[in-house]
């Protein structure tokens, strides 16, 4: 129990929450802390956002109301955090959805609230308040190799992309979180990646963008964390719009790209000034072994400087690094990234004359070239026009990142710069172009061929004109250039990544497939045709397995494809890529403890086994988890994890299972983003007629039978198999044709299983 003081920071707007809290204030508790209302600070004179900053520093600690969530609250609650400060988050339960919004934002999985109906209740709580339950107790590393973290909106506005292209122009390494990719933020692993940085930037969303509500909450307290470290963010918005009071003053406004990349490339200058100072720090008042564990990020895109230091190498990594072609193929979270960045990594370093291009764009539109071509095209045309769009493509990216490579070489060699100023001139290569990104390449590209298909006066003779824009010439010269360069550099390496990011939502078409296709015949193509004039070439390309799982289905020859499938189904080796992990962080003496303190024995076996069959046997969902666990164990000041850190990390990601997994196979297949909530109140086992009345029951773009394979094939569902054991598909390694022979084979006895990891969020 605690006294002291505390301020109290809510939303003025609701009568219900501001009654209750006004109503604790006026409670006489001896046992309740002295509470400070932020109405009735003094504001006559004072800066109102710098007086409400030194209140909660003055304060013991910080009681924030986010039961109607409010940009104001969540800056002061990610501003108290950083300053160190404990932070109780309340809710009105008596509100209707104020768990649910909570919950579906993901900020405070791991360090939970306390929920009240009366200023009774509220008062409560606050004599209870303990400050070792709801302070952040983890300690912080410096990211020097990628000092710059950026908060990615979930739509990828031309605004945004302008951000992003200029990032990549100052050549300034940086993280980044991708709603897009990974859906839930908490409130540790934003304190985690903020306090890492010298720099954080954080764009605003226009209120009628998709998804703009949580966004804007979400940079409301990431600007509260990065102004607790000391860090003086980039807050930019497009155009203006009202900005809340706390943060008002530190808002750029942009009205065009141009203005937006300086304050961009401005800011990444002072960023690299800013990673030379040391970091600010908080120092934990308790310590433990646990809090020198540090697992590194769930995404390989924020660890990519600091991955080899704990990359596994498996025999499908191997497979990569030496192939000619391959496809690389994984559900989302299984390490294909990782893969990606490391069999880059490798060709650079086995020779420095080595060409490696990696391409993996941020967004694209190529459905919208896609569905512009199909408007005016028959089959056999668009065939030809995505496939002279991929050749040109591919070739300007080899010769971009050639001339990049013989660059250096060119300035005591009068010949090689000729030859250099020679193809700048005869393709354009400007400095814009030269300087961008593969992102902003493949939409200048994209919205060329859109606009000569919506030209109506060219549609008779699109067909010659599109060809003649990139076979007649272009093509043909950018190979004889790639070619005339080979003296000067060895082999060339190209790898591509993330193309489903710039899919739409809500089913992938045939027709996209079938751009996935043009691209891995196109690139088999090239590397023939270098091939014949001595230039060594391979390509990796990078796919989600049910994407692949749909190219196959369409291609005639099942086996045409060189694939390497990274999936993992042996807890073993997970358990070691995690014990890899833990070990990299502590010095040699300490690495044992460390496990043990990890990896606690449970009452149903060790917290690893535990928590592995709790992540769908998917890396990102295990690193995640694992977070979770040390998150709450650290917070609670426990020094090595305990039953209740697990099972609570293990409910807050079923949670996150229940309400975000859905969306990976709505905008694959086209099922509802909802449809793990239609089990809520199911049985853990069913039969195949308890399935189709739950799935009738509600509304589907697909037939119950396809739904139930799709959810057998994400491993939501599973058998029990003749034995009596829990089977999901990854038992089987994810082999699916096995997985439907066992349920024919059982007939009308099959019992289907609904994963564990799945159960706590359904209830």
């Amino acid at each position: 129990m605690s006294q002291g003081t505390a301020f109290f920071a809510y939303p003025a707007e609701n009568p219900t929450v501001r009654a209750a809290i006004k109503g604790a204030a006026e409670l006489e508790c001896s046992a309740a802390p002295k509470l400070l209302l932020w109405e009735k600070i003094n504001i006559l004179g004072f800066q109102i956002d710098k007086l409400i900053r030194t209140k909660i520093y003055e304060a013991d600690f910080l009681a924030a109301d986010i039961t109607k969530q409010n940009q104001n609250v969540f800056y002061e609650i990610g501003y108290a955090l950083a300053c160190g400060k404990p932070v109780l988050p309340t809710i009105h339960a008596a509100i209707a959805n104020a768990r649910e919004n909570v919950q579906r934002l993901g900020l405070f999985d791991t360090t939970g609230y306390a929920d009240y109906n009366n200023a009774e209740e509220l008062c409560y709580h606050l004599q209870r308040w303990e400050k070792i339950s709801w302070r952040n107790m983890q300690p912080i590393r410096r990211n020097f190799a990628q000092p710059l973290f950026v908060l990615d909106s979930f739509i990828k506005t031309d605004f945004r992309n302008w951000i992003f292209h200029a990032i990549d122009e100052s050549l300034l390494r940086y993280r980044v979180f991708d709603p897009a990719e990974i859906p839930r933020l908490t409130a540790s692993q934003a304190l985690d990646e903020i306090s890492a940085s010298a720099g954080v930037i954080i764009p605003l969303v226009s209120t009628e963008i998709v998804d703009a509500h949580i966004h804007n909450l979400r940079a409301g307290f990431v600007l509260g964390l990065a102004h607790g470290c000391g860090i003086d963010a980039l807050v930019i918005q497009y155009e203006s719009s009202p900005i809340p009071i706390d943060y008002r003053d530190f808002v750029k406004n942009s009205t065009s790209r141009i203005e937006t990349i300086r304050h961009v490339l401005d800011y990444c200058q002072q960023t690299l000034i800013n990673n030379q100072r040391p970091s600010n720090t908080i120092n934990p008042e308790q310590s433990s072994i646990l809090t020198e564990i540090y697992l590194g990020s769930p995404s390989a895109e924020n660890e990519s400087s600091y991955l080899h230091q704990y990359f596994v190498e498996t025999a499908e990594y191997a497979k990569a690094a030496r192939a000619e072609s391959a496809i690389v193929t994984g559900r989302k979270g299984s390490g294909k990234s990782a893969i990606y960045y490391q069999v880059a990594e490798q060709h650079r370093r086995t020779s420095p004359r080595n060409c490696v291009i990696d391409l993996r764009p941020a967004s694209h539109d190529l459905s919208g070239m896609r569905e512009s071509l199909l408007s005016v095209m028959s089959a056999g045309v668009f065939d030809h026009t995505i496939a002279a769009f991929w050749q040109y493509i591919f070739y300007f990216e080899i010769l971009l990142k050639i001339r990049e490579l013989v660059l250096p070489k060119s300035k005591n060699d009068f010949s090689l710069q000729e030859k250099i100023a020679s193809v700048e001139t005869q393709f354009g290569l400007n400095e814009q172009i030269v300087s961008g990104d593969f992102t902003s390449r493949l939409k200048t590209a994209v919205d060329l061929v859109v606009s000569y298909t919506q030209d109506r006066e060219k549609r008779d003779k699109l067909r010659q004109e599109l060809t003649n824009m990139m076979f007649e010439k272009p093509i043909p010269e950018l190979r004889k250039a790639i070619i005339e360069f080979s003296p000067h550099y060895e082999e060339i390496h190209l790898l591509i990544d993330d193309l489903d990011k710039g899919w739409p939502p809500r089913r992938v078409e045939d027709s996209d497939i079938t751009m996935v296709r043009h691209l891995i015949e196109t690139l088999n193509r090239i590397r023939r045709d270098l091939s014949k004039k001595n230039v060594e070439m391979s390509h990796l390309i990078f796919l989600r397995s049910d994407i692949y799982e749909k190219l196959v289905e369409i291609t005639s020859d099942r086996g045409k494809y060189n694939v390497i499938n990274v999936d993992w189904s042996d807890e073993l080796q997970l358990e070691n890529m995690i014990k890899v992990r833990v070990f990299s962080s502590v010095s040699s003496g300490k690495q044992e403890d460390a496990w043990n303190s990890l990896n606690s024995p449970m009452k149903e076996g060790d917290t690893i086994l535990k928590l592995i069959s709790s992540s769908l046997m998917r890396p990102r969902f295990l690193i995640d988890l694992c977070g979770r666990v040390l998150s709450f164990a650290i917070n609670r000041g426990h020094s090595k994890v305990k039953d209740i850190d697990v099972e609570d990390a293990i409910k807050q990601m079923s949670l996150y299972l229940v309400s975000d997994f859905g969306y990976e196979m709505r905008d694959v297949s086209g099922t509802s983003e909802d449809i793990f909530y239609f089990f809520i109140g199911a049985p853990e086992r069913m039969s195949r007629q308890n399935i189709n009345e739950i799935l009738q029951n509600h509304d589907s773009n697909i037939n119950t039978t396809e739904t139930i394979d799709l959810l057998l094939w994400y491993g939501f569902l599973g058998i029990i198999s003749a034995n009596g054991s829990e089977t999901f598909i990854y038992d089987r390694a994810y082999d699916f044709r096995r997985l439907e022979a066992e349920i024919r084979s059982r007939g009308d006895k099959v019992e289907y299983i609904m994963n564990p990891a799945f159960i706590s969020g359904l209830k």
